[in-house]
């Protein structure tokens, strides 16, 4: 795999894009959350990311490095997993990230707020 993260930084800060910009880190949002991604300095095969989601007063957190496992013109795919069998797949490119967490994840989230990590971040 080439240098994934870079490049997509690369792209990503020299188009026009729908996430902001917090110092290095790309913001993306979704109606009842948002998701962070910066690269990690020295290794362009891994992000940082940050999901926060909330449902009526239920929140989501999860944090960690990200891997990437594919990469194509149109996106990166990244996968996180934990020691519980969470595992996140953030696909991400052409301005938007797609998260799909599996049900294992929703040990970070309050009673009503299961399943919000999935979706896709603008």
């Amino acid at each position: 795999m080439k240098s994934m993260i870079m490049a997509i930084l690369f792209v990503l800060c020299h188009t026009a894009i729908a996430a902001k910009m917090d110092g290095n880190t790309f913001v993306y949002q979704k109606s009842d959350g948002e998701i962070r991604l910066a690269a990690v300095p020295g290794n362009d095969q891994q992000a940082r990311f940050s999901i926060n989601t909330n449902v009526e007063a239920h929140v989501c957190e999860v944090e960690g490095i990200a891997n990437a496992i594919a990469d194509t013109t149109q996106h990166t795919t990244l996968q996180w997993r934990d020691n519980a069998q969470c595992l996140i797949t953030l696909t991400w490119g052409q301005s938007r990230v797609n998260v799909k967490a599996t049900e294992e994840c929703n040990s970070y989230c309050g009673m009503n707020a299961g399943n919000s990590l999935s979706g896709v971040y603008k």
